[in-house]
């Protein structure tokens, strides 16, 4: 049976293998499908392939992660995509590999990950301490990290020695390593309530996991203000590079990007060891409002040393607010429903993201960014404080949503209900132990 910290590293190790392997070979399909077009529309529609299963599924793969056992549930989600590969590989081989082969693969890949992580996500309450789930959730942030940075130079490099298969195989290879762990171990089981009568529908086994939720005012409040830092995170992956590029050559931009990336590293290396602070609650508001700040200067200051110390800060301080964020569902969410609720919070994030993509470009490019050129109608207010020209449209939206940010964070310190919500017990619960 697998518990305890150690189990939990070494599954842990595999669902990494697995990660970086898709995650390689998404980004190898990315780079190999617009040098086949260069047409960014097709580079769009591979993003769109990846999100909408996200969307459609996952409310539902969280009831398969409640009703089933969710070391079945992985293995499954594991086996459907390195199948995906194979096909993939196959086509490759054959010659025959074209771009609609690579959306349908893609779907493939993102429907399995629906499948896979309400699974994993629910599946670590289970296997770790309640004491330890801040280093659990922080180590699975490390290993997100670790592959945002290598993922690119590698990929660039099996591009260049093996063309598009030699990503395609080490992603095959690394389904066939997560697999193995997974064997290896079995999970406890999911906790059922006494005398509950199963609910045998999987829409009223959804509309459970939301009741449950919109039962909660806390949990709601906490729900809406991880929104506002999923929504300023996407703000700055969206605009963060036209931005410097304004201003800065390709290789400074790619320096100020790389050291954003140590930043993510560091501050989940940081909550994997530490596990966060003794109350997650302010963990989570202090590291949202810390984003906010940064926002802020990196909007009004547009040097690329403050955009790299900027980075920075935010980029270490996102994972301190999502495991802290993630640590406080897991302990006042019902082990039974845990799968449907760390869905609800995917749905979110995934439709936050997507009205994120398709709005924040339009509004700099066609609202913000026009009023701070020259002649424009803020050249003479704002453009005295954060400067005049090109880029200057993204920084300003950069403070707006930077300030938002930090008034959201200052309501939820100030709410009792949000606050205090560790210290709030379920009926016949036991207190939360602190990291």
């Amino acid at each position: 049976m697998a518990t305890g910290f150690q189990a939990f590293f070494i599954l842990w190790i595999g669902q990494w293998l697995s990660l970086l392997g898709s995650r390689l070979s998404r980004f190898a399909l990315g780079v190999w499908l617009f040098q086949r077009t260069g047409a960014v529309a097709d580079y769009a529609l591979m993003a769109a392939c990846d999100m909408v299963p996200t969307l459609v599924l996952t409310p539902f793969t969280g009831v398969l992660a409640d009703r089933y056992d969710r070391r079945t549930v992985m293995l499954l989600a594991d086996t459907g995509a390195a199948l995906g590969m194979l096909v993939a590989v196959g086509l490759v081989l054959a010659g025959r590999f074209e771009p609609w082969h690579l959306y349908l693969a893609i779907v493939v890949s993102a429907s399995a990950g629906a499948l896979h992580s309400p699974a994993w996500s629910a599946a670590t309450a289970l296997i770790v301490p309640r004491a330890q789930l801040g280093r659990a959730v922080g180590l699975t942030q490390v290993g997100e990290g670790v592959a945002d940075i290598v993922v690119p130079s590698l990929a660039g490099v099996l591009l260049v020695s093996t063309g598009i298969m030699g990503a395609l195989v080490v992603d095959f290879t690394s389904f066939l390593a997560g697999i193995s762990v997974l064997l290896a171990f079995r999970f406890p089981p999911v906790p059922r309530v006494a005398g509950e009568a199963p609910v045998r529908s999987v829409w009223g086994e959804v509309a459970e996991a939301w009741a449950y939720t919109a039962a909660r005012p806390a949990l709601v409040g906490l729900l809406v203000l991880f929104g506002f830092v999923i929504l300023a995170l996407c703000a700055v992956q969206v605009l963060v590079m036209p931005m410097l590029l304004a201003r800065a050559s390709p290789e400074a931009m790619g320096l100020v990007l790389s050291v954003s990336g140590v930043g993510a590293l560091c501050g989940s290396v940081a909550m994997s060891v530490w596990g966060g602070p003794r109350r997650r609650v302010d963990g989570m508001l202090g590291g949202g409002a810390v984003v906010g700040l940064g926002l802020v200067v990196g909007g009004a200051v547009p040097s690329l040393l403050a955009m790299a110390v900027v980075g920075f800060v935010i980029m270490f301080c996102a994972p301190v607010v999502l495991v802290c964020h993630a640590a406080i569902w897991q302990t006042r969410v019902p082990a039974e429903l845990q799968g449907r609720a760390f869905s609800l919070r995917r749905v979110l994030g995934a439709c936050i993201s997507v009205v994120t993509y398709l709005s924040v470009g339009p509004l700099v490019d066609r609202v913000l960014e026009p009023l701070l050129l020259p002649g424009g109608a803020l050249v003479e207010s704002v453009g005295r404080v954060i400067g005049v020209g090109q880029g200057r449209g993204s920084g300003l939206l950069f403070i707006i949503i930077g300030v938002v940010l930090v008034l959201m964070m200052a309501l939820g310190r100030a709410s009792r209900l949000i606050h205090n919500i560790e210290d709030a017990l379920e009926p016949g619960a036991a207190p939360v132990p602190s990291a």
